[in-house]
């Protein structure tokens, strides 16, 4: 793991994040507005998206629905 410092889409808070190798997106909360976004790690560093406003590949909620199990068999 390795950090980077990323700022909030909304108000433009500064702050250091933990990145994952595996190129997870994951939730971040502001410290300064409260708020929640999503960091996606790429190739050439972190793209951020406001919570609501990210494809669902980049939203954790959706790619986990989408990625995990349906529950039939």
């Amino acid at each position: 793991m390795s950090t980077v410092t990323i700022n909030c889409p909304y108000c433009s808070g500064e702050q250091t994040v933990s990145t994952h190798s595996n190129f997870a997106p994951f939730y971040v909360n502001c410290p300064e507005c409260a708020r929640r976004f999503i960091a996606e790690p790429t190739q050439l560093g972190i793209t951020i998206f406001r919570d609501g406003e990210a494809p669902c590949c980049s939203d954790p909620d959706c790619r986990d629905i989408e990625m995990g199990d349906s529950g039939q068999d």
